[in-house]
């Protein structure tokens, strides 16, 4: 199967292992195995954008099977070696683009990584993102979402250090520049010959897709799992609350 003009390829990670939340990706999260919700958005969004694939990487045969039933490709398993706990993601896509180039030919213009845990992503973020990267030129995008101005970090005493203390002295918050931070990894888009050369998915030029803070959740901890099925159930009144908010 020859890759096709600026062809996308959907990469949707999920190793077995989770030390956080046991077994994370294939829990049941608002009536679905967690993994189902981000192959449901890339396939609505594959409706109206240039994806050719969905495909699940993963070590995990009991996975592997609930993917495959969500409508996902599972070519092969991942290797155990780029399945451990200090595994990077990045390794285990390249790896994946070999294997799919040497058995297929396949050979995908953009890689486009969906992380299984931020199921409050919409199928709408994936379209509008990809329109930007192509809108822009950009070698790469992030998504990306809105934190506060002042920055700081902790030590073991609860010492707090002020990383830009300038913005301390600042009379006009609108006056500051926006800092951003990464939104629970939702959406990451790059040119894969840019991907192959620079082994990141942070090259060239990157641009960033902004998401609303509170659909910023990435389900790491119990915690995160708890109050972002909360949203998930509710994003609906949420985000009509917000909309019609005076």
């Amino acid at each position: 199967m020859a890759g096709k003009s600026k062809e996308i390829l959907a990469v949707i990670p999920a190793r077995g292992g989770s030390k956080g939340i046991p077994k994370k990706n294939i829990r049941m999260f608002s009536g679905a195995p967690l993994l189902v919700h981000t192959i449901v958005h890339a396939i609505e969004a594959s409706k109206e954008a240039p994806i050719g694939r969905i495909v699940v990487s993963t070590d995990s045969e009991e996975i592997a099977s609930i993917a495959k039933e969500g409508g996902a490709e599972v070519p092969y398993l991942r290797p155990a070696e780029l399945a451990t706990g200090e595994s990077r993601v990045v390794d285990a896509i390249i790896h994946l683009l070999g294997r799919l180039k040497a058995s297929e030919g396949y050979e995908p213009s953009r890689v486009l990584l969906l992380q299984p845990t931020s199921p409050l992503r919409a199928p709408e973020d994936i379209k509008d993102s990809i329109e930007l990267f192509e809108k822009s030129g950009a070698d790469s995008l992030v998504s990306v979402t809105r934190t506060e101005n002042v920055l700081m970090t902790m030590d073991a005493g609860n010492v707090l250090r002020f990383e830009n203390p300038e913005m301390l002295s600042s009379p006009n918050r609108q006056e500051l520049p926006q800092y951003y931070k990464f939104d629970g990894s939702m959406i990451y888009l790059v040119k894969t010959d840019v991907l192959l050369r620079e082994r990141s998915f942070f090259a060239g030029k990157v641009v960033g897709y902004e998401i609303e803070r509170w659909r910023a959740v990435d389900l790491d901890e119990p915690q995160d799992f708890v109050v972002g099925e909360i949203l998930f159930k509710h994003q609906d009144e949420i985000r009509d609350a917000i909309k019609k908010f005076v």
